[in-house]
């Protein structure tokens, strides 16, 4: 029987797993803080896409269509990355399929992908990278506090030892960030709770009165961790720490991950809201732009 793409998408997410790789713990390269994105649009991957190709050292990704129209070429035997998406049909008033969504009453999605090839694997185009900027350890971040401040969320430093969001009271709670390893792991964990902080229900309104350790409360858990991984990355974060229990933590996951095949895709839309959520109000400054060079050979 054919897989689905569901299936797919979660057969690829637990095979990280299975080799004790963290996908929303390790999320881009040590080596540059872009996330992942068609080198030719500029669009970053989102979503379950996101997890998925940060797994890889190169944040720069292309169809095959692309490379060849910029007159490059793919090295023998290189091998292919999925992109998921979205593929909505809509419906009018009569029930019969139209191209434009401002005439339909009813939408459909259906999951599909494509592939792309990784930076390393292409020939004949140069890619060229931005410099990170250099961040000194526990050192309140600059733009990290002004994306913070621009959420409106309130953090309080009532209980030293523990980090949480009350959803009840409706405010989160850090130690403070000298009591951190480094301001890298403060912020990570911030950006853990902002995205509890958007399930109120006065923002995404999702199910947040769940018990440890029951369904509900791994989809959250796995939400904020999917939501800290996409402010990480668009901040310029290393959240590469991993939980103390390693090996328990990815068992749970991967139980969860085969017993529903819509899960991972689920979890990392959910992730996705929150994250645009938490952003929504945040000008990030401009960077330089990044520049090609087409190698002529």
């Amino acid at each position: 029987m054919k897989k689905s793409v569901f299936e797919i998408a979660t057969e690829r997410m637990v095979t990280l797993l299975e080799s004790s790789t963290n996908p929303w713990r390790k999320t881009w390269s040590t080596s540059t803080t872009l996330s992942p994105m068609n080198y030719t649009t500029k669009r970053k991957y989102s979503g379950i896409n996101f997890f998925l190709l940060s797994m890889l050292e190169n944040p720069y990704f292309m169809t095959y269509k692309q490379i060849i129209q910029r007159g490059g070429h793919v090295k023998k035997g290189a091998k292919t990355e999925v992109v998921f998406y979205w593929l909505w049909t809509y419906y009018d008033t009569n029930g019969k399929i139209t191209k434009y969504e401002n005439e339909a009453v009813k939408k459909i999605p259906s999951l599909r992908y494509y592939r792309v090839f990784n930076a390393p694997d292409i020939e004949g185009i140069e890619f060229k990278y931005p410099e990170p900027p250099q961040l000194k350890p526990n050192e309140k971040y600059n733009n990290c506090e002004q994306l913070i401040e621009s959420t409106g969320a309130t953090i309080d430093h009532i209980n030293m030892n523990q980090p949480y969001y009350n959803f009840v009271k409706d405010f989160i709670n850090m130690p403070t960030i000298g009591s951190f390893d480094n301001s890298d792991f403060y912020y990570s964990t911030l950006f853990h709770e902002l995205g509890h902080w958007t399930g109120h229900q006065l923002r995404l309104n999702r199910d947040l009165q769940n018990q440890y350790a029951d369904e509900n409360y791994s989809k959250e858990e796995l939400i904020a961790e999917m939501t800290s991984a996409f402010l990480c990355a668009e901040m310029g974060i290393d959240n590469n720490d991993l939980a103390g229990n390693q090996a328990a933590y990815l068992r749970g996951w991967i139980k969860a991950l085969k017993g529903d095949s819509k899960l991972i895709i689920t979890t990392a839309s959910a992730a996705q809201k929150a994250f645009n959520f938490i952003t929504a109000n945040f000008s990030k400054p401009v960077q330089e732009p990044v520049l090609e060079t087409v190698a002529m050979n």
